[in-house]
């Protein structure tokens, strides 16, 4: 299969579903150069100066074709690149480069909306800003060539936005775009034609206030910065605004796509393993069954599951797709209330809502019952949570994903979602790190999957860690993380880390099994039997039993020999148990 490189974002190669390495930093610079300028020619003057700024060494026109047959080797690339003078010219088409693929997308969505056909254009322009996975090239924008090119393509999507927004306005929308259209506002204060897109979402929202205050920060802003007024068309949509004009309300919404793509999370770039349980809730859905709850421990890849299914399950779904976290931004359980009304405002429905939470349930109902909608409602807490949420009649689907097994929820599907197996694991480290890197040390590999237990979210982390330091060898890497001292700090990439996924552990436990984890922090190892736990956690072995039960139905402890009584308690959550506990100690 040909290679497919991505810019959109952080700089990315891959063949299959392997990510491939891109060498050393010249070659990718050198690369990126020619990805950017697509089916151009592309100067040696201008890749050497890209390459060695002001400083290019006597050798530098050799080093340029040295790097040039590499990536014509390593990367399959002898047929596409070419030397044309005065320079190279690499030549890709859709879907080989993203940055293509969303060209192509935004000069179809373009020519669809002068013919006047909005739903096409939305859904052309809205997958290509579904391509963007980021700031483009984060690290090589130092360079004025990629620079020059990133700008472009910035101001690209902004217009692809705008063009997506309109769209959806002209189609009744205004509910599903008005968040972005702030969020973006924020970002782009001065663009009149996004401000115009949000001050109309807003009053057809009901919102009327917030778009005259809009206004006027605008404004204000152009006359202290740029001593510029507002352009005519914001100043005639204001005037309309303030009178009520009835041009400014919002054609009656239309129902063929609900809720569009990007209200569904993109699909990991590299999924491996889980073949089983992919089979098993397509084969729920195809018997229209519909509904499903998959369940396991913190950080088993149980949403990034939900999300790879409901991209498969989505020709199924012709009124849309989306998640609802079902926890607010402090882990606290989100009303039933809060979230029905999200979803409704999310596809569309345009109407008021009654204000007693049973006749919202009972509206949300009806308007699913008419329409096909795949919700992904992520991260239950309770079987209450959920029972009302589950749609009574039709056609519409459900996936939840939950760490406790929801039993009491009825007419739903259980999958569990627990560790790779060492053969998956194996394939998704290799999948992340590139064959070759993982292939240089397959002992090594083994060892570093032994010591971060074939989770989905360690292995990653391992993953991203090595990506960031390709001199650092798997053996090094698998002896830090088998030290207890290092494993939580070694995991640790930016925002996303094992310590964050431990905060989350004692969420749901009620104050005795909460006050067990804490104990059962102290042990040595990770195996202990019911009567080695009992005296730890102070308590008769029928209590002791009750509260290991506790704690595994919320997969902080697992079952290894019921008939032995044998148990064992993750190493990444004990060491993160006593981590906290020395920490409150020191507080206290």
């Amino acid at each position: 299969m040909n290679v497919e490189f991505a810019i959109l974002g952080p700089f990315e190669a891959r063949r299959d579903t392997a990510r491939l390495d891109l060498g050393p930093f010249k070659r990718r610079l050198l690369l990126a150069s020619l990805l950017v300028r697509i089916n151009n020619v592309v100067s040696v003057s201008s890749l050497i100066e890209a390459a060695w700024a002001d400083a290019p060494p006597r050798t530098a026109q050799k080093n340029l074709q040295v790097y040039v047959a590499a990536l014509r080797k390593e990367l399959g690339l002898r047929e596409d690149l070419h030397h044309v003078p005065p320079g190279y010219r690499l030549r890709l088409a859709a879907p080989q480069l993203d940055m293509v693929s969303f060209t192509d997308l935004v000069k179809s969505g373009r020519r669809a909306l002068r013919a006047g056909d909005m739903r096409t254009a939305r859904r052309l322009l809205g997958d290509a800003l579904n391509l963007w996975r980021g700031d483009p090239l984060p690290d090589l924008t130092h360079v004025p060539l990629i620079a020059a090119e990133v700008a472009r393509l910035r101001d690209l999507r902004l217009t692809a936005f705008e063009d997506w927004a309109e769209a959806e306005l002209d189609l009744g929308q205004h509910a599903r775009v008005v968040d972005a259209l702030t969020e973006w506002a924020r970002e782009h204060p001065f663009r009149e034609r996004l401000r115009r897109c949000q001050m109309l979402a807003l009053y057809r929202c009901g919102r009327q206030t917030e778009a005259f205050a809009e206004f006027e920060g605008l404004r204000q802003a152009l006359t202290r910065e740029l001593g510029l007024r507002p352009s005519p068309v914001l100043e005639r949509l204001y005037q309309a605004i303030l009178r009520g004009d009835e041009e400014l309300d919002a054609p009656r919404p239309e129902y063929d796509t609900v809720a569009h793509l990007s209200m569904l999370p993109r699909d990991l770039a590299v999924f491996t393993g889980r073949e089983r349980q992919v089979g098993e809730i397509l084969d729920v859905f195809e018997d229209g069954k519909q509904n499903a709850v998959l369940y396991g421990p913190a950080g088993g890849g149980k949403t990034a599951l939900a999300v790879h299914v409901a991209h498969r399950l989505g020709a199924g779904f012709r009124d849309g797709r989306l998640l609802v976290d079902l926890r607010d931004a402090s882990g606290a359980e989100r009303s039933t209330s809060d979230v029905v009304a999200e979803i409704l405002r999310l596809t569309g429905y345009g109407a008021d809502l009654p204000d007693s939470p049973e006749e919202r349930v009972a509206t949300y109902r009806a308007w699913l019952a008419e329409r096909r909608v795949l919700l992904v409602l992520d991260d239950a807490a309770t079987p209450a949570q959920v029972r009302s949420l589950i749609p009574g009649t039709g056609a519409s689907g459900v996936i939840v994903t939950s760490r406790r097994r929801l039993d009491a929820v009825e007419s739903v599907h259980h999958v569990h979602v627990g560790a790779l197996a060492r053969p998956e694991a194996l394939e998704l480290l290799r999948g992340l790190l590139g064959e070759r890197r993982v292939g240089e040390d397959r002992e090594a590999a083994r060892r570093l999957l032994t010591v971060t237990d074939c989770l989905p979210v360690t292995v990653r982390l391992a993953a991203a860690r090595l990506a960031a330091r390709p001199d650092l060898g798997l053996a090094e890497f698998a002896a830090r993380l088998a030290d207890d001292g290092l494993l939580l700090d070694e995991l640790t990439v930016g925002d996303r880390s094992l310590r964050a996924c431990a905060a989350s552990l004692d969420r749901d436990l009620d104050p005795p099994a909460h006050r067990a984890l804490r104990r059962l922090g102290g042990l040595s190892g990770e195996r202990f039997t019911l009567g080695e736990a009992a005296p730890l956690l102070g308590a008769c072995p029928g209590t002791a039993r009750a509260l290991l039960d506790a704690l595994e139905e919320a997969h902080v402890v697992e079952v290894e020999s019921r008939a032995d009584e044998v148990y064992r308690i993750p190493r990444w959550i004990r060491l993160s148990v006593q981590e906290s506990g020395s920490a409150a100690g020191q507080r206290s």
